[in-house]
This record gives C-alpha cells, structure tokens and sequence, in this order.
C-alpha cells in the first residue's frame, strides 16, 4: 500500500478533492466533538480519514491550543507511537487543525462488543498499549477509540488527540476491562521490545518528537517517562492511573 506521509500536503489535498466520500457513522465516536468535521474518503492510496478540529473542540477540552492543538497532539502522539514500535494506523498532520489517517476496516471495541460479544485480550498487547497511553497522557481513551484485531486478538489505537495532558481520573477501557476478565495475569512480569525501547529513550528524542509549547506538560511528559522505567506488570500500570507511585505489589 503506498505510504501517505512521503506526499506534501498540497498534493494531499489535491487527492482528496478527486477522490469519493463515503459514509461515516460518527454516533460511534461521541468524544471527537461533533464540531469536528470528519470525513472518510475512498483514494487511490486507500481509505483515509480526514478530521479537522475546531475552536470549540479546545474549548469543551479545556486545552490551550497555543500550547498544543488537538490536530497536532494526535500528530506527536503518533510519531512517538512509531518510535516505540507500536502499531498504529499511518497518520499525516495537515495543517495545526487537521490530519489525515489511514482508515483500517476493523471494528472499535464498542461495535464489536456489541455484535459479536466478548473481547479476548493478548497480554503484551494490552501492556504495551498501556505503557503508551500513561506515558502519553492519553485522557480519552474510551471503548471507540481502539480497534479489536479479531484474527489476531489485539487492539490497536486510534484518535490519540486528547493527549499530553493531566490526569483526569480516566483509566483506558481495555484496562478496566482487562483488570476484570484477566486478573490473574495483573501480577505477570513482562518484557516486551517496545517497553524495552521505552526505557532507553533519550529525554532530548522525545522532545523533538513531542514539541509541546508548555514548560510543565514537558516537565510531566519526561517525569512520566522516568515512570515507566519502573514498570514491569500491568497491575503496575493501573497503579500508576489509580495514583500509587511507590513501587507497592498489587494486592
């Protein structure tokens, strides 16, 4: 499949203007903010979505856009998802309000949750998903914003936007999930390449990748990181989301 991002943008809009809308059920996705405009288009790169966020999408999120807009947050959440090596839909950054991702025809957990029923979760899949999503600041992670791989039993993230941000007390849906339906693999030790990536680092590469123009978002992005470096479990993880910092076991 071609790769959007070698493409300048002009030449990426010029292909959207030859290319087909289709139908896009946005009920499914009540957090992007219905004063987004979203548009799914047929390319011949591929399917690809379009959002554009709007003045009104920072202000119901209480997010300064000076220091960070929406568009760009979901941009610097994706390039550090690519140097962890966390699988995630290709993604293109427009313009300061709007990018452009790579459609992926699987369904987010909610749709299949309600059509085909329970989700079986893979470990070191949800681990690494975790790993990112805290050291992210990922505030919005609800049961639409991750796909279900149902051949291969895995979830991959999606609308990484409300990012690089304080906790709000949100723990990721797969995480609650997981904490109910897998419990006894909480405490199970893992070692996986993308949190041994994650623990190497270097503090000046993630500011390059994460370019936020805010002293003390920076200073909790770096703080975050130094965090996962004691990370070893899951359990460890929904630790970190219910506020225990010490390194305590599960219990």
């Amino acid at each position: 499949m071609k790769s959007l991002s070698a493409l300048p943008p002009a030449q990426l809009r010029k292909i959207l203007g030859h290319s087909s809308r289709l139908p896009l059920a946005t009920k499914n996705y009540p957090s992007r903010g219905q004063t987004a405009v979203q548009t799914l288009y047929q390319t011949a790169y591929g399917k690809v979505f379009l959002k554009h966020v709007s003045r009104q999408n920072h202000l119901d999120c209480q997010i300064n856009p000076t220091h960070g807009s929406l568009a760009e947050r979901e941009f610097w959440a994706y390039r550090l998802a690519v140097q962890m090596g966390l699988p995630v839909p290709e993604l293109i950054l427009l313009d300061n309000a709007t990018t452009l991702q790579r459609w992926l025809d699987l369904p987010d957990a909610r749709t299949y949750a309600t059509n085909q029923g329970i989700l079986t979760l893979e470990g070191n899949n949800v681990f690494d998903c975790a790993l990112f999503d805290w050291f992210s600041g990922q505030i919005d992670r609800h049961d639409a914003n991750y796909l279900y791989d149902y051949a291969r039993q895995k979830i991959i993230l999606i609308d990484s936007a409300h990012c690089f941000l304080p906790y709000t007390g949100s723990i990721p849906d797969y995480l609650k999930y997981f904490e109910i339906g897998f419990a006894s693999q909480l405490i199970r030790k893992r070692s996986t390449p993308i949190s041994r990536k994650l623990r190497h680092l270097p503090p000046a590469l993630v500011r390059s990748l994460v370019p936020l123009r805010d002293a003390a978002s920076i200073e909790a992005l770096l703080a975050r990181l130094d965090q996962m470096k004691q990370v070893t479990t899951i359990g460890d993880i929904i630790r970190l989301y219910r506020g225990h910092h010490d390194n305590s076991p599960i219990g």
